[in-house]
């Protein structure tokens, strides 16, 4: 079975320790998004054992380093495992439905936060870590004819 949802070269930020969290991150989602009911409490906790890793690696990321854009990002993380708690008590009553729209919401979600959040967070640790901006160097991809 295909995932439902994959890891994109889109959603690379340049930050080896944030991209290989993030690789995490879609396998946890594509977990949820293709779980049988049966594992899906498991799939559930697996998920928020992960988003509070990730979630609490990137904001002390940017406590430490004074990152102007934090309380944004800092705010949407939060938001999520509020969310997780949420979807917690539903899938305890049996609302399966609810879990699996939340799985859909976030693969719907990360694509633009890793695109704006992280990808600026990224950048921001680079300055600070090389004192400029790297340079990305990525392929583009090929039209097909």
């Amino acid at each position: 079975m295909a995932p439902a949802f994959s890891w994109q070269a889109d959603f690379v930020v340049g930050d080896a320790e944030m991209d290989e969290t993030h690789v995490e991150f879609v396998d946890c989602v594509n977990a949820l998004l293709t779980a049988d009911d049966d594992a899906l409490s498991q799939a559930l906790e697996r998920f928020a054992d992960h988003a509070r890793r990730h979630f609490s690696l990137e904001d002390q990321a940017m406590r430490r380093s004074v990152y102007d854009n934090a309380k944004c990002h800092v705010d949407e993380h939060a938001a999520v495992l509020r969310s997780v708690d949420e979807v917690r008590a539903a899938l305890a009553e049996g609302r399966v439905s609810v879990v699996r729209a939340f799985a859909q919401a976030l693969a719907d979600w990360f694509p633009e936060h890793a695109r704006v959040m992280d990808q600026g967070l990224a950048g921001w640790l680079a300055k600070c870590r090389l004192g400029g901006s790297p340079v990305r160097i990525q392929r583009r991809p090929v039209a097909q004819a």
